[in-house]
């Protein structure tokens, strides 16, 4: 497949500025028709300034790449939050785009002349990952990023991993003179599976406080959950740096409990005992 990135500018503002950027991935569909989209599996991430860990990211399903939106895939940022999140390098004025493409085909079964001799007995183990992890989202000073972004923009942080799931942290300083804080479960498109996490927030700086542990299932149609920050005393203050961390534990489901039953001490076959030995 022949496939191209565009990042366009969108929504200038009184500045000249960009308020949106939107990069969409484009297949060349002239060469092969549209059939060769089928199983074609596209991953877009922005990066934060070293080029190291994803800020922004989107999959796509398996309806997306169709002939109805001619073969392209889109993810749409704003400018101020991609900014705020650290993926705009100030020394060169740039960010960094990744675009995976991965084409799914389906397997050819062959015949085999030696049947189960053929047949591995080998037995795969499940990777070992880590079901306990925690991730830091620092915010220098609540009152600039309040300033800088506008009402409901977010600060995002870097994706981290924890049982084999991948997630982040988002921060709104401005709703209602509050904040609110979000636990994202990054989707996967059509890999996204339910899971159970329980997990507590801790703030320092501004606020110091502690929240409660919450479980809950992430799926779908339910993909995070939110936090409201109350800013208590005097905001802003002259120091109102915040940093926030998130202990989270993925909960594995519980397993079946079997019910195995017990004999009594009547059976059926009691009747026949007792005229065995008459």
């Amino acid at each position: 497949l022949l496939w191209d990135i565009h990042v366009q500018s969108m929504d200038f503002d009184e500045n000249g500025l960009a308020d949106t950027l939107v990069v969409s991935v484009v297949i060349n569909f002239m060469l092969h028709g549209f059939k060769s989209y089928a199983g074609t599996h596209i991953t877009l991430e922005i990066l934060d300034e070293t080029g190291e860990h994803t800020v922004f990211h989107k999959d796509s399903s398996r309806d997306t790449i169709d002939k109805q939106n001619m073969g392209s895939f889109i993810l749409c940022v704003r400018r101020r939050e991609l900014e705020a999140s650290s993926c705009v390098s100030a020394r060169y004025d740039k960010f960094t785009v990744r675009c995976t493409l991965k084409k799914m085909q389906q397997a050819t079964k062959r015949r085999c002349l030696f049947g189960s001799l053929c047949k591995s007995n080998a037995v795969l183990e499940p990777p070992k990952v880590a079901m306990v992890g925690s991730h830091t989202l620092t915010v220098c000073s609540v009152s600039k990023l309040s300033a800088t972004l506008r009402n409901g923009e977010c600060i995002y942080s870097t994706h981290f991993a924890v049982g084999g799931s991948t997630w982040y942290l988002k921060f709104c300083p401005r709703w209602l003179q509050s904040g609110i804080l979000w636990l994202v479960f990054a989707s996967k498109g059509d890999e996204m599976t339910p899971t159970t996490a329980e997990f507590s927030f801790e703030f320092e700086g501004l606020v110091n406080l502690e929240s409660q542990k919450t479980r809950h299932t992430f799926d779908r149609d339910n993909d995070d959950f939110y936090y409201h920050l109350k800013y208590t005393g005097t905001w802003p203050t002259q120091d109102d740096r915040l940093v926030v961390r998130c202990c989270l534990v993925v909960v594995t489901p519980e397993e079946v409990r079997t019910t195995i039953p017990t004999c009594s001490t009547e059976s059926v076959l009691t009747p026949l005992l007792s005229a065995m030995h008459r």
